[in-house]
């Protein structure tokens, strides 16, 4: 199912979950599954420890969005941009706990990683892992709306127009904090200053 159709479901369904119908919960478990895990895993490929698994991590989400359907009221934000909103903050607690855990063993991972070789071995495998890693970190800077945007437009590769409908927002308001998210991001990274 793609977004598009998973959010017009989702609306569809919001209001018998809301009033606590099982069948509309499940199916907007269901529904929101696949889409909550392809988020999760493309957030934390770079993340390396077993706390932070997509898996798990969606797991959360799912349980999060369990509890709060029966208390969600629209309120002018999409069911599907909400649930978006408990997936970003979820991985973000998932990263930070990983950091905070794996602290103590930063040298003996770095004496772990420490391979030479040439054309595409395990080191340019640690390098491209530490650069996705560095990248998660930095998109956590933005602001969810804006994590939220480069995730369907970079990642799912939907349209300025199928990210808009999803937000409930318009197509400039999604090209422009796409471009002013990007521009925090090169900013940051240190090729070029923010506009």
């Amino acid at each position: 199912m793609i977004e598009l159709d998973a959010r017009a479901e989702l609306e569809r369904l919001a209001p018998y979950a809301a009033t606590g119908d099982e069948d509309a919960v499940e199916e907007v478990l269901r529904i929101a599954h696949p889409l909550v895990h392809r988020y999760c895993t493309s957030r934390l490929e770079s993340v390396d420890h077993p706390h932070a698994t997509a898996d798990d991590v969606t797991q959360d989400v799912c349980l999060a969005l369990m509890s709060s359907l029966r208390t969600y009221e629209n309120q002018g934000k999409s069911l599907l941009s909400f649930i978006f909103g408990i997936a970003a903050h979820k991985v973000s607690d998932a990263r930070r706990r990983a950091t905070r855990l794996s602290a103590p063993t930063t040298a003996r991972g770095a004496a772990a990683h420490h391979v030479v070789d040439v054309e595409d071995g395990p080191e340019h495998h640690v390098l491209r892992r530490e650069l996705r890693g560095e990248m998660g970190q930095l998109v956590e800077t933005l602001p969810v709306r804006h994590q939220q945007i480069l995730f369907m437009r970079v990642i799912v590769g939907m349209s300025a127009e199928q990210t808009a409908r999803v937000l409930d927002t318009t197509p400039g308001a999604v090209r422009v904090a796409q471009h002013r998210a990007l521009s925090h991001l090169r900013a940051r990274i240190g090729h070029g200053p923010a506009r």
